[in-house]
């Protein structure tokens, strides 16, 4: 004797449940009866899955589907498809028909659509099932015969033949909180967060399997007598009959399900949600801390953090006018180049040292120097040469003269016209500054201005470029930028219609990752408080900043200001509390060390106890 297994997939089943019916089943074949917009069997992996699982067991696998798609791919695997013949006039049979609806229909003959579903509420679950009506019948034929179909080759079925219907659904779930405060009693919160919900699928019913077997076996002997498909045709006396049955047995099925499926939930799926707030303490310390490029790694014994140095530096320049004016007798200055073309000995020359122009004109070199000899590079022989600074031996404007050639008139005297002719001196800059009677001078204003613009200029094109290298890094003394002295072409009260001045600045310091000192502040607190440290939450200020050149080492004291935590041991509690149900829970954080309050939340509504498994107790600590 043959048996036959029906599997009525619902459109929103998963493969994985379907297969697992499917692998349970222990009749030789088995029926899945497809909608057409079935999402289990759209992908061709399942027909593969589904193809190797049944020659692993042995058994036959058929379908009924009105999708075209579907059907291509069953043919395939070599899988039955049952269909109706195209243009057949007997009416169709759909031996576990679905029907999705979003209204209850209870008035027999009321239109029931194909693919519209829809939540029910528990009174409407309870309604009795509406009969099969023959407009409901006639429509669902209509349908079917609508789809361009094929038959199978010769299927035949036994009068003795077992048929089994089974249809896949899901439930929904809830939660029910559990919430302590600090020193209260525990108190269960009724908190359906999410009602159980079933989404029901519409289908005519039969009140007993041997009602079903019945009309295959009808159906059966139509297929002998005129060699159609067995799904082709049904006759009057099983219209009737498809009208008659009752929608009982199905209710009581499905409540059934929904027992053992709740069942299996509350066994378990139950999980626990528990958030702790820890007890606090407050932190005021100081910590002096070293940051230094040296540093490869936080070390927490000598409270030392690797840093990164920077090396900043910066200049601007600038003419002024000059504001002031008086009667003077000055003499003009400049600056020129000395070369020694005459031999590779260096020549000596005094301060006073004189230099002379074309035009007899003296200027006078402010102090003594030394001019390299000559040397030779790439077979070229290069002069010595050194810049000095040289002044007018008179007063006047005629000594504010253009770039020119000097010579030593020192060595002409001496007859040495090796030295007069090798040695001389040339200047790139006008000379200035010679002046005699009412002239405009350099007022301590105009100085002093000129001095505060450039300096402001400078540090600010420091800071700048520092918080551009040192993105992402902590820099805490921008304020030690250090101001260099400043150069001008003229002096406070010297004569000149403007002046230029250069100011230059610089920085030298340690940048350090903020994290890096977290660390350390964290570590610190644990090891000097036994208490919990979160940086994020404290107040930290840097006091007694100072840098070492030497080493290039920065040091700084942190003071902390804020709260630190009680240490919670978060996987000791979870083991602890496991299959605790309300009252122990109440108990266990009486006595619990370093909670402050604690809140319990345990889902879904039914579950009265933690979880033994510890993987679906989530626990959080909130500082």
């Amino acid at each position: 004797m043959a048996s036959t297994k029906i599997i009525n997939v619902l459109k929103d089943d998963k493969f994985e449940e379907i297969l697992d019916l499917f692998k349970n089943a222990s009749a030789k074949e088995v029926i899945f009866v497809l909608p057409k917009t079935s999402r289990a069997f759209k992908n061709e992996e399942h027909f593969i899955i589904l193809e190797n699982e049944a020659g692993k067991s042995g058994k036959k696998i058929s379908l009924l589907c009105s999708n075209p798609d579907t059907n291509k791919l069953a043919k395939k695997y070599q899988f039955d498809v049952l269909l109706a013949k195209n243009g057949d006039n007997e009416p169709l049979i759909i031996a576990v028909n679905q029907f999705d609806s979003g209204k209850d229909n209870t008035d027999e003959g009321e239109e029931i659509k194909e693919g519209e579903g829809g939540e029910e509420s528990e009174d409407q679950l309870m309604k009795p099932a509406p009969k099969f009506s023959a407009a409901m019948y006639q429509e669902d034929n209509d349908r079917a015969k609508s789809e361009e179909v094929l038959r199978p080759a010769g299927r035949m079925y036994d009068d003795n033949d077992e048929y089994q219907a089974v249809t896949v659904s899901q439930i929904k779930r809830g939660l029910e909180g559990i919430v302590k405060q600090s020193g209260k009693p525990l108190k269960i919160a009724a908190r359906n967060d999410r009602p159980v919900t079933l989404d029901v699928k519409r289908e005519p019913t039969y009140e007993t399997v041997d009602d079903i077997k019945n009309v295959w076996r009808e159906q059966s002997a139509r297929v002998r007598v005129h060699s159609e498909n067995i799904w082709t045709g049904i006759n009057s006396r099983t219209k009737k009959s498809f009208r008659n049955f009752p929608r009982k047995s199905l209710i009581s099925l499905g409540v059934i399900s929904v027992v053992l499926l709740g069942i299996i939930i509350y066994i378990s799926m139950g999980n626990a949600k528990i958030d702790i707030m820890p007890k606090k303490q407050s932190l005021d310390i100081q910590l002096r801390v070293s940051a230094s490029d040296k540093f490869s790694f936080v070390d927490a014994g000598l409270n030392k953090i690797p840093g990164q140095l920077f090396n900043v530096e910066k200049n601007a320049i600038q003419t002024f006018p000059t504001t002031g004016e008086k009667e003077v007798a000055q003499k003009a200055r400049g600056k020129i180049t000395v070369f020694n073309e005459y031999g590779t000995t260096p020549q000596i020359l005094i301060a006073t040292t004189r230099f002379q122009t074309p035009d007899g004109l003296i200027f006078r070199t402010l102090k003594g120097i030394t001019v390299p000899g000559t040397k030779v590079e790439n077979g070229k022989i290069i002069p010595g040469s050194i810049s000095v600074e040289v002044i007018a031996d008179k007063p006047g404007q005629s000594y504010n003269i253009q770039a020119g050639k000097f010579s030593i008139p020192a060595f002409n005297e001496r007859s040495d016209a090796g030295r007069y002719e090798k040695i001389y001196g040339k200047s790139d800059e006008t000379m200035k500054g010679g002046a005699i009677g009412k002239a405009k001078v350099v007022t301590d204003v105009d100085f002093n201005t000129a001095k505060q613009i450039l300096s402001d200029q400078v540090t600010k094109d420091v800071q700048d470029s520092l918080k551009t290298q040192t993105a992402g890094l902590k820099v805490i003394n921008t304020s030690a930028i250090k101001l260099k002295e400043s150069e001008s072409t003229a002096k406070i009260d010297e004569a000149a219609d403007s002046f230029m001045m250069a100011v230059s600045s610089a920085i030298k310091t340690v940048g350090f990752k903020e994290d890096d000192l977290k660390g350390l502040i964290k570590q610190f607190v644990d090891k000097t408080q036994n208490l919990t440290a979160i940086p994020e939450k404290l107040i930290i200020n840097y006091d007694n900043i100072a840098f070492d050149e030497t080493s290039n080492t920065l040091t700084f004291t942190v003071n902390i200001k804020g709260n630190g935590y009680a240490k919670v041991n978060a996987d000791e509690i979870k083991t602890d509390l496991a299959g605790k149900n309300e009252q122990e829970i109440k108990d266990y954080f009486k006595t619990a060390v370093g909670v402050e309050s604690a809140k319990v939340v345990l889902s879904p509504f039914w579950v009265k106890r933690i979880p033994q498994d510890k993987e679906r107790t989530k626990l959080q600590i909130n500082y």
